[in-house]
């Protein structure tokens, strides 16, 4: 029974502090560069608003004091960096962010002051990040041969100004079915006789995906003469050359 007294304490301290939300991890959120993010704030509905303050890393952003009866919102933009990038959306009066920049990446916490002697606060925070859209990627290959042995295939797969959090994949389709192999570089072989594949390199990060156009590996071979390519082609020559000699020496004999 001695411990329900310093129990009831220690609720009341917790109270006290106000703040739900308070110590949570922002919540991940992720936007295009030159584009716009809304950032939502969830306000209970039967809880009476007094203001909001959102705030930009260790910066004031701007402060709202919701509309009433007779009164338009005021709005406040303190941090001269979102001028004419901001605007809040009723009802809850979420943050909107349009043409984003590197420089907007990093925490938004959202403050909303109640009138509640319950839960005079609640607090929600954001971690924004920032990345371009992709372009089509490109795709560089190499090849070599070793003898009899078969051509090897290289490719390489790559997207101009790609930024962080790039991750590549490639997809092939053999007997009907599609193949994903992963990572930036694909090696294969291919010698005369195999079955053909192409092979499309994928690229993603987390506001996009672009797709490279198909990329066939044998005609990067085809032009090789492997030796019993070569050996073939010239008993076929030396074959239509002795037969040409030999129509050559016919004709003369009749003549």
């Amino acid at each position: 029974m001695g411990a329900l007294p310093w129990l009831l304490l220690l609720s009341l301290l917790r109270e006290a502090k106000g703040g739900s939300g308070d110590g949570a991890d922002p919540e991940e959120v992720v936007a295009a560069l030159q584009e716009s993010i809304s950032l939502p704030l969830e306000i209970p509905s039967d809880e009476e608003v007094e203001d909001i303050i959102i705030w930009s890393s260790h910066f004031r952003l701007a402060t709202v004091v919701p509309a009433k009866e007779g009164h338009l919102a005021a709005i406040t933009v303190t941090d001269p960096r979102y001028e004419g990038r901001v605007s809040f959306l009723g009802p809850s009066y979420s943050l909107h962010i349009s043409n984003l920049s590197w420089e907007d990446s990093g925490t938004y916490q959202a403050q909303v002051n109640l009138r509640s002697s319950r839960i005079p606060s609640i607090v929600q925070q954001y971690n924004l990040r920032i990345y371009r859209r992709l372009s089509e990627p490109s795709i560089a290959v190499s090849f070599e041969t070793s003898g009899d042995g078969p051509c090897n295939v290289s490719l390489t797969c790559s997207v101009a100004q790609a930024g962080l959090d790039v991750t590549y994949s490639w997809l092939s389709r053999e007997n009907a079915v599609d193949t994903a192999h992963e990572g930036s570089v694909l090696s294969t072989s291919w010698r005369p006789g195999d079955k053909a594949l192409s092979y499309t390199c994928r690229a993603s990060n987390p506001v996009s995906n672009r797709s490279s156009s198909l990329i066939p590996a044998r005609p990067f071979c085809t032009d090789l003469r492997y030796p019993s390519d070569k050996a073939s082609a010239s008993f076929c020559l030396l074959t239509k050359a002795l037969l040409l000699l030999l129509l050559l020496v016919t004709l003369a004999v009749g003549l």
